[in-house]
């Protein structure tokens, strides 16, 4: 869905009352994307020092000036990059389908080191992850063409339990899509600040994080089905699941999709068998970016 730019003169209207998407003042909005890739750095005190941080934006390769887009997040794994979802031709392509605009940072590592973490307590990074995307949305604000009342995040493992962080703790994102992690103890503890769509999937062979809940090395986690009961509580969705099972080339997979949240909104838990921390399969591979997408979008 494409939210069109309302003009001067029909944005006087909208004093009468008009929805969010319209009342954008356009004119505050000076900056243009540049076409394809754009890098801004975003400059964050930690420490008591002032880092640089960098964030990658991709937008479609023939951008539609008349249209807001809306922004999808992608958060990397542990030592990882935005470079990563940069470079995801899935996501490239839905991108320049004109699905979004993506916008990819970079975690932060105490060492200096090129990779980076997102900092959820048990991470080598004293950085505030929360405040870092509060800066990036701030930053993107200035921007022309962006739909800021839709966006969206999706994360792997460290980057699936920052978008668990964000969407307990801020009100930014109509939807999160955390793949092959679930809620640590800490994050589940937290109270929502408002309510949203969930896309929760695991490897039911996951060697890293515990799917049956329990320390690990990388944190202390709810299960991943204690996981999704909490957010289905907390956005008191219809606990009557509707289940299914499919395949995404040689993967097997059960859904159980939790409806009638708040605000319309829908939380979904995902179970890949036989799969580990990450899909080996070349088709599920692509497969899990488009379908965790066409839940996220029409929320």
């Amino acid at each position: 869905m494409k939210i069109k730019i309302i003009s001067t003169v029909i944005s006087l209207v909208c004093i009468l009352g008009c929805s969010k998407e319209t009342e954008t003042k356009y004119s505050e909005n000076t900056l243009v994307f540049k076409e394809e890739v754009n890098e801004i750095s975003i400059y964050q005190d930690i420490n008591g020092v002032s880092v640089e941080r960098k964030v990658f934006i991709r937008v479609p390769n023939t951008m539609d000036s008349t249209y807001d887009y809306p922004l999808f997040f992608g958060f990397h794994g542990a030592g990882g990059s935005g470079l990563q979802f940069l470079n995801n031709q899935k996501l490239t392509d839905l991108i320049n389908a004109g699905e979004f605009i993506g916008v990819y940072p970079n975690g932060y590592s105490n060492s200096g080191s090129s990779g980076g973490f997102w900092n959820l307590g048990n991470e080598p990074t004293d950085a505030d992850d929360i405040e870092f995307v509060s800066l990036i949305i701030e930053e993107i604000k200035k921007y022309k063409n962006v739909a800021i009342s839709r966006m969206y995040a999706m994360g792997f493992s460290n980057g699936a339990g920052m978008v668990n962080l964000l969407g307990k703790s801020t009100s930014y994102f109509n939807g999160i899509a955390p793949l092959f992690s679930q809620q640590i103890l800490s994050i589940g503890a937290l109270s929502s600040k408002k309510s949203l769509s969930v896309y929760q999937l695991n490897g039911l062979k996951d060697g890293l994080i515990p799917v049956n809940g329990g320390v690990s090395s990388v944190g202390n986690f709810m299960s991943a089905e204690d996981s999704v009961k909490n957010w289905i509580d907390a956005f008191h969705c219809n606990s009557s699941p509707l289940k299914q099972s499919f395949k995404w080339g040689e993967v097997d997979l059960d859904q159980w999709v939790y409806k009638d949240c708040d605000d319309n909104h829908e939380v979904k838990m995902i179970w890949a068998k036989e799969t580990g921390h990450g899909f080996e399969d070349p088709i599920a591979k692509e497969k899990v970016y488009e379908e965790a997408w066409l839940f996220l979008k029409i929320h």
